[in-house]
This record gives C-alpha cells, structure tokens and sequence, in this order.
C-alpha cells in the first residue's frame, strides 16, 4: 500500500439556540406593510480626492409614478464657483435647489420616512453615506453593519446598512428614541410596529432578477430602458452644466430601470415585497411560501432528533472540484451536467421531502448494505436505483474513496475537501451516495457499522397551486408534480419557443434547488455568547462563542447533503464511464468534467468515445427534452461553424485554475475559456485599450472566456510557455504595467474594514474622511525575494516556497484614487500607522510569479512543481475535529489570503 498521511479532518457540526425558537418557525410572519404612493429616487456625485465626499445629489420625487419634483442637492462646503452653476442651471431648468441638509430632513425624512415613501437607488449604501452627517457601527440585528446619522434630534431616527453580500445589503429605519405605543395600547398588549422603512438598491434587485452584477451603464443596456447612462470626463473639475446633465440622467435611468424591474418583478406573482429580494434566494423561498410550503423547521425544534442533525451536517461537503492532469497539455471535451441540482433532486425525488410536514428516520442498515453489495455502475442508469438512495452511512473507512475536508497544504492554514483514499480508527458519517461513488471508484465495497434512511411523511396542509409567472401555461401543483422536474421542463419549452421568460424560469430552478437548504447565518458579536452544537457523537454540548450560528430559514440539512452528495456519485459516474472506454480526464468542477483523450488514440474515436460517456447518461433524463444530462459545452465546437468540432486543449494548474484553447495553424493558443480564480483580487493594471503587444486579440469576446484583458494575456503566455516546453518560465515582462506594485481594490464595507482606515481618518471631520462604503487601495506587501523580476524563473531543484523576506510584516492600505501613483504616496501600514514605501511592495510580475506553479496538495503528484497525473492520496485521520460554516473571511492578502477558508467555530475533537 502506498505511504499513508496523517492529517486531521474537520466536519461540520450543527449548532442552534435552544432558548429560541429556529428562523423556520417564523417563516410566515409579515412585517406590516407601511409603505405609500411616494417614492424617491436620487443619487450622488462626490470629489475624486481620498474622501469621495459629497458634491452635488439629484432627486426625484414621484408619487405613483408620476414626477412631483425634481431637486438639486448641494454639499455645504461647495465652492462658490460651482454653487454659482448650480444655480444658473436649476433657474434655466425649473429644478428646485436645496442644500443637503433641507434634503435630509424635507425628503428623506418628511417623506421617505414621516409619509411611508419608497427610497430608491443604484448602490444606495454608498449614497447613504455621502448624505450623512457621521456614521457608527449599529448593534443588534444590524451588528456589523453602520448606524447613518441624518438628523441630530434624536426623535428622528437614523439609518442602518449591513452589507451582506458585494450585490445586497440590509437597509432600514433605525428606531428612534420615542415611544409610538401608548400607555391604553400598552395595557392592552397592542404594540405600533417600528416603521424601518423600505429603500430599493436596484443593483441588489437586478442582480437577483437578472443574476450577476450590474454597473448602472449595464442595467440600463441590459433592460434597454430609453434612457441609458451618460459617459462624462469631468467627474472632479469645475461643476457644469453638461455635467449636471449627466447627474440627471443617472436618477432618471434609475428610474426607469427601477420601474422595469418592478414590472419584471410582479410578473412572478409572488407575495414578497420587492425591498425583501435580496438575493436568488430569496426568490425560491417566496416561490416555496407562495406555494404554502412550510421549512423543515416550521414546527421549531420539536421532532427533530440532535443526533440526527448532527450526522447529517457531519456528510455535508461541497462540490467536487479536483484537477487529474497537472500542468500538462491535454486534448480534451467538456462537459456539463445539465441543471446539476435540480435533475438531483428530480432523482432522488427530494420533492416529497419537500412538501412533507414530517421526515421519518429508520434504521436502514440492513438495506444499505444489501445495496452497497450488490450495486454495479449499469445500477446506476436506472432512475429507481436513485430513489432508494436517500441515506446516511456510518463507518470507519479502510481505504474507501470518500471526501475529507483537512489541512492538506502545511504552508496554509486553510482546510479544503479532497477525494482520497481514508483510512480512519475514527466513525465517520457520509451520505449513500458518497459511499457508493467509493465502491465504483475501487470496486472495494465499503463495511458500514450503522445506516440511516429517511422516508417523507404526509404532504403539509394548505399546499396550493399556482400559476408560474403568472400564465395558465405554466400551472404547478406542488401535490401533484414535482417542483424540480416541472421548472426544468417548462424552461425547455420556453427556451425551444424562443420566450424571453425562459431566463425568469431559469432563476426559479436555481433559486429554489440547493442553497436555501444549506443557508446557516453567522453573526459575530462582541462578546462570546452560548450557543449549543451536535457532532459525530449526537450528543448536544454547549459552549460560548463569538461566532453564532443558526440554521436558515428553509434549511433542510437532509436536502443540502443529499443534493452535494450525488453530485459527487454523478461525477463518478463520468469518471468510471470514462475509464471504461479508455479516457482520461483533465479536470472537474462541480457539475463538469473534461474528458482526456490518451496518448495514442486518434481524435476520431476519441470523440466517438466522449460521445458514449455523454450518451450513458441518457437514461437518467428526467424532463420532457430528450437528450442526456450530460452535454457538450459550447466551448468544443467551432465559434463560427455551428456543430463543427474543434480540436480542444487543456492546460490546468489547480482547482478552478484552467484554460481552454484551440491552436491556430501557427501552433499558438487561441483561448476559448479562462479562468480568475486567484486573479480576481488584483485591480486590473492595464485595461483593454492598452494591452499587451503580441497578444492576438480575443477569437470570442472576453465576457463569453470569463477574463478581464490583463488576465487574458497572462494566460496567453502561461500557455504558450507550456507550449514553448518551459511551463516554469512564464514571460512577465509583457506589459510595463506589471512593474508596478499590485494594488487590491477594497470597499470599506464594514466597521472593521472601515477601521483600517483609522490613521488617515483620525482629526478629520466627517466629511473629509474615507467613509463607509468608499474605496480603498490595498497594495500587497513583498513577502519573498525574487531573483527576477522580469521572467517567472523559478529553479524546480528547490521544491519549497521561494526565499522570504526577512523585513518585518506589515499591513499595507491606502486611500483610494483612480491614479496608481498617487496611491503609492500614501501607502501606510494599517496597524502601525507608519508609512510604506514602493520598495517594500509587490509588484504585478511578484504577484503573478508562481501562480503558474499553484499546488494541488489534496492529492499526490500536486506540489508546485509536479507535472501529470495526480492520485489520490491515502491518509490516515489522526482525529476529527468540528468546524462551523465555511465562509470567506477577510483576512490577510496574497499568496497567504484568507479566501474560501473554513472559519474554525468549535475546536472540541471527537473520537466516535
């Protein structure tokens, strides 16, 4: 047997208050809807210099719809000159000039919050904040977002933003200090509800409607409203009257593309008011509430087992994303599942879990082992053979293939999710279908000790049908069909129709399939508080943490791992299909997969052979469309001859780190697809007016490769390296911007973002301080020595990291400016206050220079250097520890970045 490694694993753990009830139980409950005719639409321009403050605001004010005013807000300290302008311009065009402080108090408050007004905007967090008079951080259910003061008569209340997400935060009315009940109400047990207000970021919406993130400019092409953004150079010069058009403008498509997306909106029919979707998410769970049905925990905690939860949330992982052939050239064809989650929970039939007011556990023991000994892969094209797959399995792995979430790169200290090779003292709890995905991968058929399964009870009351986006044609019965299958099928049939709703569709498979299941909600509060979790061991333990974790509102812990889990079965499926007709693959994430044609087989039947895997899951389809799950993507054909395949390259590096390219007939790359991820952090050092020279321009526009111009190129030389037969060399001397020190780009998103900016805000008042919500520069500090600095030369004899630099670590930030050179006059160190200089920075070329040779240390064969296949390790589980949520956290920056790390919430080690 080959050597083993001896790693700690982390599972997750369940963790709840038991003093109050889950979100689950308060699914149904309303807050009072205050709203009135008004509404509000404004935006602000601000100074280009380090405090981004306020300028000059636009706002209308409209009542149903129709305009009842338009104003011109002006900063208190504006220049003489530019106030001058302003008021020749509102004079020539009936506009009605207000200072900021008459706009706070006689629309803001008169109106949006006195008169029940809708507050709307594009990226209104920052807005907020220019208007406001000082910020703090807010308590409570706002706790690690800020407190925006508008007023300084403390009956009047302020305003509280809590970012959640880069597309959606939380805004509302803070409380005032007044009392709205009186003494007889009181008495009575008759409480006035808090007014918080509703305000609509039409950046928050359109991304959940439209998915993905919306510029204004973008939104206005998107939805073609007739007015579209102006482009101005003057923002920071002398005030205007072209650039107050511009400013104008701004509010007006706000308003249009607001308008848009509220019709857009009401077409679905649901119940939720538009200020409550936030997210995808929230889409699926007013689609599940508008159909009646309850959350899992609708009942609060009774019936549900803590052992059971425990278990559950013990098999929980993510998707499978692995790399097989490592900085290798591969001739390959991608694939994808089509709508992964939602055709796993058509075949498992999650539906009746779904709409069940109870789920029964039983011993399944028995069973599953009968299954596990007798299930061939063929087992596996019967949609039946899905439906009994519905279990958990306990045991101490002795070999099996089975995910381990663990510390798998010494250097890091992050945990990430491996398929290897376990051998354990310890129990451990995993999903059947994880167990049976062992079994194909070895043909070694796992000894379970325990199994769980799990049977829907009676269908909940009150279930109703419903008209999809409001059309008879779209008709669902949630007791009758199931959910999953139903949306699938009714997008094919908008999509063969060429029916714009089929994208409306599209959203409500993804929104209502998986993440709503899995959602646990963190809240850090300032001092530890108790909390109660259940590990391996099913038995409930308390402790005190910072870090307070609940379950979601639809959270369905039997759902999440299920749905996770046969994603996983279903890639090895692939894979095992892959093996049998001889191929190889280069790499899989999630629900994809590139197959690998092996050395000595002719790209004709290479292609027959990935049309038989494809063609294996055809028994599988669920819906109406005929055809397999498993499909060609549009990356392996031809981009201008329909159907024309193209021979198709592979150079992968690590997880989520690959590029996809044809040749031309020079032998050069031509690339079709490309990925970010590690990139992503950088501010772009050139943009695609500048870029490098001898770089062929893009054959596909970079949206459809996934890059930005700067990143398109480096890949353009990573892989031409490759080509050229020095993968460890990678040209970074292709543009003279990459001499400059790499900056990061950060939104001071919170108070403890915010903080960081202390040095530079102390003495300064509000205005003139970097404030929530604004930029700021994050420059990377140099942690190695390089020995070049032009050329990624990197000697593969010295296997460890490169030489470290033996300055002290500092924490670079800076005020944000559009100008990289007046950053670096300002560079400071976040925690000192002392300035940094340019030669304690990394530039561009140091901050690529080993992204070439990125590890894949989950698996053998995947160190930096190593190039060809990767195994999967065997690994001995010293012990096993419980994490709470995976999330990303802000932390430190570069090559040591803290990005999709497992945020450690109990430390406790189990032996099971």
């Amino acid at each position: 047997m080959p050597p083993l490694t001896d790693l700690d694993l982390a599972v997750r753990a369940f963790s709840y208050k038991p003093e109050r009830k889950p979100l689950g139980y308060f699914y149904d409950r309303q807050q009072a809807d205050l709203t009135s005719d008004w509404e509000i639409i404004f935006d602000t321009e601000t100074t280009t210099d380090n405090s981004q403050k306020l300028r000059i605001g636009i706002c209308q004010v409209r009542k149903s719809g129709k305009l009842q005013g338009e104003f011109l807000f002006v900063a208190d300290d504006l220049p003489a000159s530019d106030l001058a302008v302003a008021i020749a311009y509102c004079d020539e065009h009936n506009l009605e000039l207000i200072t900021v402080e008459e706009f706070r108090h006689e629309i803001i408050l008169k109106i949006g919050y006195h008169a029940n007004g809708t507050i709307i905007g594009h990226n209104l967090p920052y807005d907020i904040a220019r208007i406001a008079t000082d910020s703090s951080e807010a308590r409570l259910s706002m706790r690690g977002g800020f407190r925006f003061e508008v007023s300084p008569d403390i009956y009047q209340p302020n305003i509280r933003v809590k970012q959640l997400n880069p597309s959606a935060s939380l805004i509302d009315f803070a409380a005032p200090a007044k009392q709205f009940t009186g003494r007889g109400m009181r008495k009575r047990g008759v409480k006035v509800p808090v007014n918080r207000g509703c305000f609509i970021d039409t950046k928050t919406i359109s991304s959940a409607l439209l998915t993905g993130r919306f510029s204004l400019k973008r939104l206005c092409k998107r939805l073609g409203v007739a007015t579209q953004k102006h482009e101005t150079e003057e923002h920071g010069g002398p005030l205007s009257f072209d650039y107050i058009d511009y400013a104008r403008a701004d509010v007006q498509a706000t308003w249009e593309c607001y308008s848009t997306l509220k019709a857009l909106y009401a077409s679905y029919g649901l119940d939720t008011p538009l200020n409550k979707i936030l997210s995808e998410a929230s889409i699926g769970k007013a689609l599940l509430k508008r159909m009646g049905i309850k959350p899992y925990l609708h009942r609060g905690w009774d019936g549900i087992a803590p052992d059971i939860m425990g278990a559950l949330m013990a098999t929980f992982f993510g998707g499978r994303a692995e790399v097989r052939n490592r900085r290798v050239i591969k001739e390959v064809f991608h694939c994808d599942f089509k709508s992964m989650y939602p055709t796993n929970n058509a075949l498992l039939g999650l539906h009746e879990f779904l709409i069940a007011d109870s789920i029964e556990h039983y011993d399944a023991t028995e069973d599953v082992r009968s299954i596990l000994r007798d299930i061939e892969l063929e087992d596996l094209q019967k949609p039946e053979t899905w439906k009994r797959l519905c279990a958990i399995v306990k045991l101490k792995p002795r070999g099996d293939v089975l995910p381990a979430r663990a510390q798998y790169d010494p250097d890091k200290d992050t945990l990430t999710i491996g398929l290897n090779h376990i051998h354990s003292d310890h129990s451990l709890w995993y999903t059947l279908p994880d167990v049976i995905a062992s079994k194909l991968l070895t043909g070694q058929t796992p000894i379970i000790e325990e199994a769980i399964g799990f049977r829907a009870g009676r269908p909940q009351k009150g279930l109703r049908a419903i008209n999809l986006l409001g059309r008879e044609d779209f008709h669902f019965d949630p007791t009758r069909s199931d959910m999953f299958v139903e949306l699938i099928n009714m997008r094919d049939g908008a999509k063969a129709a060429k029916d714009a709703i089929e994208k409306q569709l599209k959203i409500l498979a993804n929104s209502a399939c998986y993440g709503i299941f899995a959602e646990v909600i963190r809240d850090d509060h300032p001092k530890p508080k108790p909390i109660s979790y259940v590990g391996l061991d099913g038995e409930p333990q308390s402790f005190e943490t910072k870090a307070v974790e609940e379950p979601g509102k639809f959270f369905n812990p039997l759902l999440a791992t299920l749905i996770t889990g046969s994603s996983r079965l279903m890639l090895a499926c692939a894979e095992c299909v892959a093996i049998r007709e001889e191929l190889d693959w280069a790499f899989c994430d999630t629900d994809s997969i590139a197959l690998a044609r092996t050395d000595g087989m002719s790209r004709t039947d290479f292609h027959d052979r990935a049309k038989r895997v494809v063609d294996w899951f055809a028994a599988l389809n669920p819906y109406n469309a005929a055809g397999s799950i498993l499909q060609p993507e549009k990356v392996n054909y031809h981009p201008k001859h329909k159907g024309l395949v193209e021979p198709l390259y592979c150079w992968a590096i690590s997880a989520k780190r690959y590029s996809l390219f044809n040749l031309s007939a020079e032998k050069t790359p031509i690339i079709r697809k490309a990925s970010a991820h590690g990139l992503g952090h950088l501010m772009s050092p050139y943009d695609e007016t500048n870029p490098a020279k001898g770089v062929p321009d893009p054959s596909v526009s970079l949206s459809e490769i996934g890059v930005q111009r700067w990143q398109y190129d480096y890949w353009y030389f990573t892989i031409s390296a490759a080509l050229n037969g020095t993968p460890n060399q990678v040209r970074l001397d292709f543009h003279p911007a990459l001499k400059l020190p790499a900056i990061q780009r950060y939104t001071a998103s919170s108070p403890a973002l915010l903080h960081w900016m202390k040095t530079f805000n102390e003495g300064k008042s509000y205005a003139d301080q970097a404030k929530p919500f604004g930029f700021m520069a994050i420059p990377m500090r140099r942690k190695r020595v390089h020995s070049a600095l032009e050329v990624a030369v990197v000697d593969p004899s010295k296997r460890g990291r490169p030489t470290k630099s033996p300055q002290s670590k500092i924490y670079p930030v800076a005020p944000f400016d559009r100008d990289p050179q007046e950053i670096l006059k300002s560079v400071f160190c976040r925690e000192s206050g002392e300035p940094i200089t340019s030669d304690r920075l990394e530039t561009y070329a140091e901050a690529l220079a080993t992204y070439h040779l990125s590890s894949e240390m989950k698996f053998d064969n995947g160190e930096r250097f190593d190039r060809g296949r990767t195994e999967r390790r065997h690994v001995r589980v010293r012990s096993v520890g419980l994490i709470g949520k995976e999330a990303n956290k802000v932390g430190d920056f570069g090559e040591d970045r803290a990005v999709e790390v497992c945020t450690i919430s109990f430390d406790c080690k189990q032996n099971s």
